[in-house]
C-alpha cells in the first residue's frame, strides 16, 4: 500500500491509501511475508503465483531432410 504523507509544522496528514501494485502472492510454508525489499529501497523481489498458462504454437515440420543440399 502507498499514500502521500505531509509532515510539515506540528501535524502528521496520510493521504488516500492505495494499492502500490497488483500481484498474486502465496507466502511459502513457514514464511511470514511473500516479498522482500532491496537494501536501496528501490525495489521489491515478490514471491508471486504463475499467472494462467498460455501455449504456444508448435511447428512440426514432416520430411526435413528432402530439402536439404546433398
Amino acid at each position: 500500500m502507498a499514500a502521500a504523507v505531509n509532515g510539515k509544522g506540528s501535524s502528521f496528514e496520510v493521504g488516500v491509501v492505495k494499492p502500490l501494485f497488483d500481484t498474486r502472492t502465496s507466502a511459502a510454508a513457514g514464511t511470514r511475508y511473500a516479498y522482500d525489499v532491496s537494501a536501496d529501497g528501490q525495489r521489491f523481489l515478490i514471491n508471486t503465483l504463475p499467472g494462467q498458462a498460455t501455449s504456444s504454437p508448435v511447428t512440426v515440420v514432416l520430411n526435413w531432410t528432402a530439402g536439404l543440399n546433398r
